[in-house]
């Protein structure tokens, strides 16, 4: 696990070193002997010098702290990496090269990555697959490129044009879909779809049937009743 504030999931009384062999301790990954050479290597995969290791977290910025963090989900040699908003505590700057790093990681490691976060370009970026969410239940699941490029999910086709075009022109003529109103509370969520008090394409059915996640083709999936209705061939 990465989590979003590297600073608050560090532990402020331990070096960098005990962080990162506590974990290769308790598993038994590698012999006593081995752990200083085993923990340096770590911090080389993140782009940090092993001189570092006897210094607290306390000494070192956001995104290095950040790459600590990475190293010691590193640690037991993982499959999987769920790695939750794990650069918006981080400066614009910064943000791209813990991106970048990630990337090269889960490439180089062969590691599966579940990247949570609400910045849509980041996610473009970093995923081969989307899963968007809506009251915590997944509204539309695909490739990354097909999600951005045609949105099926109403709540996903609102999410997609608020994403920003790094081109004056273009950015001046498209259109924005702008929600009316605030999410519902998880807690008391509405009857049938959850979003359709805020969706421009719902009918009295939205109101009254709760939509399954379906395939629109053989890559993309969506929950909604009108998605072949609202997306035409």
């Amino acid at each position: 696990m990465i989590f979003q504030d590297p600073y608050a999931s560090l532990n402020p009384r331990m070096t960098i070193f005990d962080a990162l062999a506590e974990a290769i301790r308790s598993h038994k990954r590698v012999p006593r002997r081995e752990l200083p050479a085993r923990v340096s290597e770590l911090m080389n995969k993140v782009g940090l010098s092993p001189r570092f290791l006897k210094k607290y977290p306390h000494e070192f910025s956001g995104g290095q702290r950040q790459r600590i963090a990475i190293a010691r989900a590193l640690a037991v040699e993982p499959q999987l990496m769920i790695a939750d908003e794990p650069v918006s505590a981080l400066d614009v700057s910064i943000q791209a090269q813990i991106i970048n790093l990630l990337a090269k990681l889960s490439r180089e490691m062969h590691l599966t990555l579940v990247f949570i976060s609400h910045d849509l370009s980041v996610v473009r970026h970093i995923a081969d697959r989307i899963a968007v969410m809506y009251l915590g239940k997944i509204v539309e699941l695909g490739p990354a490129t097909r999600v951005f490029e045609r949105p099926l999910h109403p709540y996903t086709k609102a999410l997609v044009s608020a994403v920003p075009i790094p081109d004056p022109a273009r950015e001046k003529q498209r259109q924005r879909i702008i929600l009316a109103g605030d999410p519902p509370s998880p807690i008391n969520p509405p009857s049938g779809c959850p979003f359709h008090p805020r969706c421009l394409y719902a009918t009295a059915d939205c109101a009254r049937i709760a939509p399954q996640l379906e395939s629109f083709d053989a890559e993309q999936q969506a929950s909604c009743i009108r998605m072949r209705e609202i997306n035409p061939a």
